[in-house]
């Protein structure tokens, strides 16, 4: 494990490349986007080239930034510095690691705890989102914040933060978010399109995950499942399903919520979401990680043994 930089480090390492590739997580989620987006934008206005890849498209909810035909999901020629966005793990960059580990000048930006500093240089702080991170280092660096900008580092900041609703929220989160409000960023804007509206396929598919919740250890856990089967029926994505963790873990009973999503034979994304109780070293039994609060895990088996082994490791520790 490579040391974690400061901020004055990394800005002056990074300052030394002409050109970036800029690369987030699978199945990016609204601060992967809006961080590496950021990123990229504020490279390009001090005279940098800079572009950004995804092993997975960008989510059409995120079309108001922009910013979806921007990424591509094949790197071609070669780049001065590849940098890493919001990944805790080279793993988390999908096939998009291959080239990535086979680089010598490497950065890794990133706010989990679970991070492992897998690159050359790592800068990694515990905000509430990476897009915090993001805007310091564009601050240190000198960029100035313009409207595109704060949109793309305040949709990470509010997809993270849950709108603001999660524990997660600090003062340092607010205070970033009330000058990205002054330099543009649009809350009601992203509000509405990250968290209100929805297709009538993904309602389809929340109806039948909500409606099959299941519950363990006096109710303290709740465990949603989705299938390839409902995603059919449905004809609903994966994109859908963020936020349905949520709504489970909402229940006043519920201390632990778990979602587990199909994604292919005999494998299952499993996402934790935690009132109290560190969900990161849950997912950690299982070789992930995250946040204390929030994080995930691939686990393979049949579905029920899935099950029986997530319940068996909550029950370890609730």
């Amino acid at each position: 494990m490579n040391k974690n930089l400061k901020i004055s480090e990394i800005k002056d390492e990074l300052l030394k490349s002409s050109s970036f590739a800029i690369i987030c997580h699978t199945r990016p989620d609204g601060d992967a986007i809006g961080s590496s987006s950021a990123l990229k934008k504020g490279l390009i206005s001090i005279g940098k080239r800079a572009d950004v890849f995804c092993e997975d498209p960008v989510p059409e909810k995120f079309s108001y930034l922009g910013v979806i035909n921007d990424y591509s999901s094949e790197i071609k020629g070669e780049y001065d510095a590849y940098v890493a966005v919001d990944c805790a793990d080279e793993a988390r960059l999908g096939f998009l690691s291959e080239i990535f580990c086979k680089k010598r000048n490497t950065f890794n930006i990133d706010h989990h705890v679970s991070n492992t500093r897998y690159a050359k240089f790592n800068y990694v702080f515990d905000n509430s989102s990476n897009a915090e991170n993001i805007y310091d280092l564009l601050k240190a660096i000198g960029v100035n914040i313009t409207k595109d900008i704060a949109m793309c580092l305040m949709t990470g900041i509010c997809t993270d933060t849950g709108n603001f609703s999660h524990k997660n929220v600090t003062e340092r989160s607010l205070s970033v978010s009330s000058d990205l409000v002054k330099c543009g960023a649009d809350l009601n804007l992203i509000y509405n399109e990250t968290f209100v509206k929805q297709s009538k396929n993904r309602a389809k598919l929340f109806s039948m995950f909500s409606g099959n919740l299941r519950y363990f250890l006096d109710d303290r856990l709740c465990i949603g499942i989705i299938t390839k089967e409902m995603f059919d029926k449905s004809g609903a994505g994966r994109d859908d399903t963020e936020g349905f963790i949520d709504f489970a873990l909402s229940i006043d009973c519920v201390g632990v919520a778990v979602s587990v999503m199909e994604v292919g034979d005999k494998k299952y994304k499993i996402s934790f979401r935690s009132k109290e109780l560190d969900v990161n070293e849950i997912a950690g039994v299982f070789g992930g990680g995250g946040h204390v609060l929030a994080s995930g895990c691939m686990i393979c088996g049949y579905l029920e043994d899935v099950i029986d082994r997530i319940v068996f490791a909550v029950k370890q520790r609730i």
